[in-house]
């Protein structure tokens, strides 16, 4: 019967393609890290950053599983449909349960003719990212949505403007709400929905890409690039009820709007490659649109929240030689008129990852890194507090596809030490063992992938 079917599929997607005069192809693509880890005292190994954006090398197990449809059709226009699902830690190892948490990370079609294309559905809009901290400084949406783009080439470079439209919606008492209601039909109690707030968000993109046809100093395979781009954000009024109280309280709409720039250099040869951002943003923009914030204005909006940063990613190999290189520093305010508060903070985190590739499988890592995030709020000693976390690894690692900082799949053994000072160890609540421990080791073994995906290199 399965097979009956299959041939049955098979033999109507063939007809399909013969009558469109189009050629196309099933794809399958993955990302994954899966890591199992001590603290070498009996416990599993935990992530110990104290920034936003810390290192990624001692983050937990996840997984993308991606399938695509692609296909070219006779009169020039191509289209592709993308299929993401997303595993979530924790796995059915440490949990017992045989439920597994899964997510829809993409799930669209795009559709593209000549310069042009056009694209509709659930996805993850991202660009450039800076792998050492897992982190896409400045473009990284997740909407329901969609956009289009269309590319200008000329004598003097590329450019490609890109623009998108979508929104997304959190489970939060702020943002979504029902409540009990009298049926209309017979007796009883149905659920209304009386509060609906989804979060909407647009952004422009234009790129300015520049090669060796158009700058002749340029390496042969490199080029440079230049990139602005910018959001807004709004999130409409609606109100909030209490039916315990039959109380009603009423939540006012927000805005914001973020600016930013992006300048990119690489050589073509072995991923070498470095790339600088900056990013301004204020009121609800200032915010990542995954979370929710916790303090408002006085009129209960983040008016008046913003957030800068500056941010460097870059890798360089030559020979038996390489090294990978993140960091950042951000300022933060929240939109409280209080003066103390441990929403107004400054924070960075620099990365630095020598390697030495031993032959042409094996690798050898030495990261370093710095943590800090002084706070808006007074310390037990009467001054702000600084928390601060430095940290060293060694990760040995075989690379079965060839030596390189960005060559997957990769399987290794890592251990990891992180030192926190006392204002580090405040930022935990007094029962969790990281609010009384100086130093934390994270020892695990490790592999990470990826392949074929339209998301990841």
């Amino acid at each position: 019967m399965r097979i009956s079917l299959a041939l049955a599929g098979w033999l109507v997607c063939g007809t399909a393609a013969a009558e469109t005069g189009s050629t196309g192809r099933f794809e399958f693509g993955s990302y994954g890290r899966v890591t199992t880890t001590s603290d070498g005292r009996g416990r599993t190994g935990r992530d110990s950053n104290i920034v936003a954006h810390g290192s990624r090398i001692d983050a937990p197990s996840y997984a993308e599983l991606e399938f695509r449809r692609e296909d070219q059709y006779s009169g020039g226009a191509t289209s592709r449909v993308v299929a993401t699902l997303a595993l979530f830690p924790p796995f059915f190892h440490f949990s017992g349960k045989p439920q597994q948490q899964f997510g829809v990370r993409n799930l669209y079609a795009t559709g593209s003719y000549g310069f042009f294309n056009i694209w509709a559905g659930s996805r993850m809009y991202r660009g450039d990212d800076i792998y050492l901290l897992s982190w896409w400084p400045l473009d990284n949406q997740n909407t329901v949505g969609g956009g289009f783009g269309f590319s200008i080439p000329s004598s003097i470079g590329n450019t490609h403007i890109a623009a998108q439209a979508g929104m997304l919606r959190l489970d939060s008492p702020n943002t979504y709400q029902s409540i009990p209601s009298v049926s209309p039909i017979g007796f009883g109690a149905i659920s209304a929905i009386s509060l609906d707030r989804p979060h909407t968000i647009e952004s422009l993109k234009v790129t300015h890409t520049l090669t060796r046809s158009h700058i002749a100093s340029l390496p042969e395979r490199g080029g440079l690039k230049f990139i602005a781009y910018g959001e807004l954000h709004q999130l409409a009024a609606g109100v909030k009820r209490d039916a315990s109280l039959n109380y009603e309280s009423s939540l006012p709409e927000d805005a914001g709007w973020m600016a930013g720039a992006e300048v990119g250099y690489w050589t073509g040869e072995r991923d070498s490659h470095v790339s600088l951002f900056v990013r301004h943003a204020r009121g609800l923009a200032a915010y990542d649109p995954l979370g929710v914030p916790t303090t408002f204005g006085n009129r209960h909006t983040t008016a008046g929240a913003h957030e800068t940063l500056v941010a460097l990613g870059a890798n360089y190999e030559i020979g038996m030689f390489g090294v990978l290189f993140g960091g950042y520093a951000r300022m933060f305010r929240d939109a409280s008129p209080s003066f103390t508060s441990s929403e107004k903070f400054n924070e960075g985190n620099v990365v630095v990852r020598p390697q030495l590739y031993i032959a042409e499988n094996w690798g050898l890592a030495i990261e370093g890194s710095y943590q800090a995030r002084q706070t808006a709020y007074a310390a037990q000693n009467g001054r702000p507090g600084v928390a601060a976390l430095v940290r060293g690894a060694i990760f040995p690692y075989f690379s079965p596809s060839g030596r390189g900082s960005f060559k997957r799949p990769q399987i290794g053994v890592i251990y990891a030490v992180s030192a926190r000072n006392a204002a580090a160890r405040e930022l935990y609540a007094q029962d969790d063992v990281f609010a009384h421990r100086t130093f934390e080791h994270f020892v695990g073994v490790t592999a990470e992938w990826w392949f074929n995906s339209s998301t990841y290199p």
